[in-house]
């Protein structure tokens, strides 16, 4: 049997990330999906591994896939490898200076991240943030192939990194004023909103999965008449009459003279999605990423609550040195 702590140099990073996303969902579809691949490329990776190991790492069966004991050895040499590239590349792509690259969604950066970074970035000149915007499911994609180093993503949160709450968002219907749907602030049942034409972001937007999974479980198959990446684009139409558009409340439509009320399911349960700030939880990760993301996530919850500190204060404990 061959040795199953071997190094990346003898290995395919691709491979291994491949291993330790089905350990995690316990599905090759699953892991698929979680790399923006296809079963059989996640199947042929772990083949692969499994050979170059000359161990077999999971069992496949009907229920999807488990890991053997010579699997748990080796995935977590394999959790803290993929870390170490991570870090390689965050050092040698940076030097000496400090980069913190930080993947969120568009609405994200400018609900969450503006304020904070009015008060965190004065204090913290050593470092250089570096914002990847994307939608949630690719920034988790991006998280695990260590293409950015911390993100603002919707659960499930993989077992490799840490994660701490940043809001819980909800999901809206907008309309202009006086029309049908604009009798109080009141939410509005699926089953109302489904009457009409629907303005709605791409498949890839939380907002979107939610509300098709609610219309899915009501039995409901509601007219969407436009889809878009651009939700002022969705506002805009709303607007001029084309439909009523749905997204997520995050978003700032002011200057857009439109009504909105809260959307719930069948079961009388908001609409909506939890975001979370998540980095490596490994022991190279360093020490200013982790206190960025808890940083971040205090500001927000104090945010909601309405307690988040004047501009310039209680924001300067971040650091640009890994301590």
């Amino acid at each position: 049997m061959s040795d199953p702590y071997l190094t990346l140099a003898d290995l395919s990073l691709r491979d291994v990330q491949a291993f330790i996303a089905v350990a995690s969902t316990g599905s090759f579809r699953s892991a698929a999906g979680q790399l923006f691949t296809s079963q059989p490329a996640i199947s042929r990776s772990v083949a692969r591994l499994e050979a170059d190991l000359g161990v077999r790492l999971l069992e496949r069966g009907p229920r999807g896939a488990t890991v053997t004991p010579a699997g748990e050895a080796a995935l977590h040499r394999a959790r803290v490898l993929a870390s170490e590239v991570v870090a390689l590349r965050t050092e040698a792509r940076n030097g000496s200076r400090a980069t913190i690259r930080l993947g969120a969604a568009a609405t994200a950066a400018g609900s969450y991240l503006a304020p904070f970074l009015a008060r965190w970035i004065p204090s913290n000149t050593t470092v250089r943030l570096q914002v990847i915007e994307n939608g949630s499911a690719r920034l988790r994609h991006q998280l695990i192939a260590g293409e950015c180093d911390i993100a603002i993503v919707a659960p499930p949160i993989p077992p490799q990194f840490h994660s701490l709450p940043i809001a819980r968002v909800g999901i809206r219907a907008y309309f202009p004023e006086g029309h049908e749907l604009d009798v109080d602030d009141g939410p509005v049942s699926i089953t109302d909103l489904a009457k009409f034409d629907l303005l709605v972001n791409d498949p890839s937007f939380l907002s979107t999965q939610e509300l098709t999974a609610s219309f899915e479980a009501a039995g409901l198959h509601p007219q969407v008449v436009y889809e878009s990446s651009n939700a002022h684009t969705l506002a805009a139409l709303a607007e001029a009459g084309v439909g009523v558009a749905v997204f997520a409340s995050t978003v700032d439509v002011r200057g857009i003279p439109l009504a909105s009320r809260a959307i719930r399911d069948r079961a009388w349960n908001s609409l909506g999605f939890s975001l979370r700030v998540a980095w490596s939880a490994g022991p190279r990760t360093p020490s200013y990423i982790r206190e960025f993301g808890r940083l971040i996530s205090e500001f927000s919850q104090q945010a909601a609550e309405g307690t988040a500190p004047p501009r310039g204060q209680d924001s300067n404990r971040g650091s640009g040195d890994d301590t």
